[in-house]
């Protein structure tokens, strides 16, 4: 099995952890945020790419903490021949986005939400410091979207006592977790079927009304919280089944009870017209704005920041809605 360093946060949760081949849209504006951010670095200047201002927020973010890092004095290099890692039990050899030269330590680029990826920077880490002959190492997390930096300090034993631990735990039985979703596995691994089975079942017997069997379930904690865990692997179920029957319809093969609709089509106008209209005095500044909204804190803070400014404390409001139910670690 080609092991990659990336893999290792779902092979510490589950040991039957195989990546799905094929890409997401997330990972595509990760892969592109990574390169921008590799390239000015590099050049000294900002990629003249097609950036959103929010994507191009993020890499000045991550160009940002890289200076308050040190990366400038220790020599950070991002160049992908300088970023290679090879650990010791893994043919596959692994990239870092950044390494410093003159000091122990790298960095990665993650987008997106906050996840635990200590043991991905223990590989990397273990691997640097067999490559460098050193015995610490210190990995940097920046994650661009949530403006968050978070380090870790190893020891050669303390990297290599992790890595080992979940390279012992593959092969082992599997295990619901919330990488599911991204497993080449995910619709036919045993634990996930006989969870979606138990949802079929349960729902079943409680469609009709002297079968008092489901509202029984409601008042047992335990088993409400075994439901709740099936239904949502029950979901990942309904959605590929969704996107074979959207496949065979627009084949013009019949599906039983489905078909599809007429797809919503949507006017818009596009922001850059917007601007030219206020720049051309057609439209007012202040209407146009009120009319496109409010921002979200994030947005505001990056157009203050842009304009050389930290947004005032006091202008940012806070709407707090209903607490989200989640599933406990």
């Amino acid at each position: 099995m080609n092991i990659r360093h990336s893999s290792l946060p779902k092979l510490a949760l589950c040991g039957q952890y195989q990546g799905a081949p094929g890409t997401s849209p997330a990972a595509e504006r990760g892969t592109k945020l990574d390169q921008a951010f590799r390239h000015a670095w590099v050049h000294g200047e900002f990629p003249d790419w097609e950036l959103c201002e929010e994507d191009a927020q993020a890499v000045r973010w991550t160009i940002n903490q890289c200076v308050l890092l040190g990366g400038s004095t220790d020599g950070l290099m991002t160049a992908d021949k300088d970023c290679r890692v090879q650990t010791a039990g893994f043919e596959h050899t692994g990239t870092v986005d950044g390494v410093a030269a003159r000091a122990n330590w790298s960095m990665d680029l993650k987008s997106g939400q906050i996840y635990d990826y200590s043991a991905q920077m223990a590989a990397y880490a273990l691997g640097l410091m067999q490559m460098r002959f050193e015995q610490e190492w210190t990995t940097h997390l920046l994650f661009c979207d949530q403006r968050q930096v978070v380090t870790h300090h190893w020891t050669y034993q303390s990297a290599s006592d992790l890595v080992r631990g979940i390279l012992a735990n593959v092969g082992t039985g599997p295990r619901e977790n919330d990488y599911c979703g991204w497993c080449a596995k995910s619709l036919t691994c045993p634990a996930r079927v006989q969870a979606q089975e138990m949802a079929i079942q349960t729902t079943e017997h409680a469609i009709t009304p002297q079968d008092g069997s489901f509202l029984a379930l409601l008042d047992d904690p335990v088993q409400l919280g075994k439901f709740l865990t099936a239904c949502s692997t029950l979901e990942d179920f309904r959605d590929a089944a969704k996107a074979k029957a959207r496949e065979l319809l627009e084949s013009d093969v019949r599906v039983h009870g489905w078909r599809l609709q007429k797809a919503r089509a949507s006017a818009f106008v596009d922001a850059d017209v917007v601007a030219r209209a206020v720049e051309e005095g057609i439209i007012g500044a202040g209407d146009a704005i009120r009319a496109g909204g409010s921002l979200s804190g994030k947005k505001a803070e990056a157009l203050w920041s842009a304009a050389g400014h930290e947004l005032p404390a006091h202008v940012v409001q806070q709407k707090i809605g209903q607490q989200p139910l989640v599933q406990s670690k």
